[in-house]
């Protein structure tokens, strides 16, 4: 989040033009940074390159229904307060936005007073979660000791013992590893270990902006310097004055800006976009990449060089493949992570071993990150209290995915019900009992093997079977 000496960044969504320039004048620019977007998918990019402080979307448009796009916004970052508004305001709206996670509701036109009112109670609201946040996090690194990084893996210890030694200083650090593995966690630990800790860490993925936006990104930018620079802005550089500036996947950077990032790491001072004056640059710099970036420089896509200056020191960080005994500490650290969240139902508090030894198997390609995913979504399909093998996906189990032409030879034609003149709640009970009646029938009633035929656990199969008064033969 911005500093107290910057203004926030506003995001405001909406396809009408003039809805766009009615918000923006309304927003007053000495206190805010307001940018607008066209649609949901330009917010995305938006929200990718630079999270905004705030965003305000509206709930009818085009593309994507205001309601997914508050979703797509909140998976994006869970942290943004998200302000939906619309010409179209109900109850019934503002209080499905509102359930969905929307922080407020505003109606058009556009009240100036009140707009204000509620950025400022929404920035408010940000601070909170994020000092909670931070709060949570000194909680767990001063249990663990090691700034919540969960591994006790030989490569994990070395990578840890060499943060500690290089943490205090400033040197430059490149941070290396497949995606997943957890290098923006090792750049933050960095950070929250150094002199530091109590400025900015910025961060920025330097393949997720165009090759022709990144400078002014990084540098900031005069009013004028190209179309559509209509005021000056700052860059990272600038933002993370007297802190760190972490550049995630650096190996994307182009041959041309490469020198001018040189410069900074050499003099200590950069020129903004069609500036004169150059501006000191008082930042620790962290890089990462997922690629060879030695390999890049035999092959000239990387300057040696830069390599070089970013390369003081450099800590690899193993695939989760590699670190087997390090996956079952991770999938309890995860679960117990979901605990925190507001989900609308108790997520499971544990696993079961045939799960555990399940996630230990497999190879995890997409790494850590892949593991949170896959915790997370084992969560929502489980509707009791531990975890099974069952409610793993079908990639971690290594099964084919469901063969619909095979439910189709047991399950019972809708034109039956249909021509019966069922309604829907009635006709799915029917086929309920017809579908667990034949399970149970298929597999000798024995309600394990048959649970685990329909992908459920055997609780949940009892009590569905209790609901519907049939009772197991065996």
């Amino acid at each position: 989040m911005n500093t107290p000496n910057t203004r926030a960044r506003v995001l405001f969504v909406d396809d009408q033009e003039r809805a766009r320039q009615l918000f923006l004048r309304a927003v007053d620019t000495a206190k805010f940074e307001a940018v607008a977007a066209a649609s949901v998918a330009e917010a995305c990019t938006m929200i990718e390159a630079q999270p905004p402080d705030v965003i305000v979307t509206d709930l009818r448009m085009p593309d994507v229904d205001g309601l997914e796009g508050l979703q797509r916004f909140r998976k994006l970052q869970p942290q943004v307060p998200v302000i939906v508004v619309t010409a179209f305001g109900t109850v019934e709206t503002a209080v499905e936005s509102m359930r969905r996670g929307a922080f407020d509701y505003l109606s058009k036109p556009f009240d100036q007073d009140q707009i204000e009112i509620v950025l400022h109670r929404a920035l408010q609201h940000r601070v909170l979660l994020e000092e909670n946040a931070r709060l949570r996090v000194a909680l767990t690194a001063k249990e663990e000791g090691r700034g919540g990084v969960v591994g006790r893996a030989p490569a994990i210890k070395a990578a840890l013992a060499l943060v500690a030694r290089v943490a205090p200083t400033d040197y430059p650090v490149l941070i290396q590893g497949e995606s997943g593995t957890g290098k923006d966690v090792f750049a933050r630990l960095i950070h929250d270990r150094s002199a530091r800790s109590g400025r900015p860490f910025v961060s920025l993925n330097c393949s997720a902006i165009p090759e022709n936006l990144l400078e002014s990104e990084l540098f900031g930018h005069e009013k004028g310097a190209f179309s559509g620079a209509v005021t000056a802005r700052s860059g990272f550089f600038e933002r993370a004055a007297g802190g760190t500036l972490f550049l995630d996947e650096i190996g994307d950077m182009s041959l041309a800006l490469q020198p001018k990032l040189l410069r900074v790491l050499q003099d200590g001072e950069f020129y903004p976009v069609g500036a004169r004056k150059a501006l000191r640059a008082d930042v620790r710099l962290i890089a990462a990449s997922n690629q060879n970036i030695p390999a890049q420089v035999e092959s000239g896509r990387f300057r040696q060089d830069l390599y070089y200056r970013i390369n003081t020191l450099r800590i690899v960080l193993p695939p989760l493949r590699e670190r087997p005994e390090d996956v079952p500490l991770l999938a309890e650290h995860f679960l117990r992570a979901l605990q925190d969240k507001q989900l609308p139902f108790p997520p499971p508090t544990r696993l079961a071993d045939e799960a555990v030894a399940a996630l230990s198997a497999y190879a995890w390609p997409g790494n850590v990150r892949e593991l949170a995913h896959a915790i997370e979504r084992a969560a929502l399909v489980c509707d009791v209290d531990e975890i099974g093998r069952e409610h793993l996906s079908p990639e971690i189990l290594g099964a084919p995915a469901p063969d619909r032409s095979r439910a189709s030879v047991t399950a019972p034609d809708a034109d039956d019900f249909a021509a019966d003149g069922l309604g829907y709640q009635e006709a799915r009970r029917q086929f309920e009992v017809r579908y667990f009646t034949r399970l149970l029938d298929t597999h000798g009633g024995n309600v394990q093997r048959a649970a685990e035929a329909a992908g459920l656990h055997r609780t949940t199969l009892y009590e569905k079977l209790a609901k519907m008064g049939l009772t197991p033969k065996g």
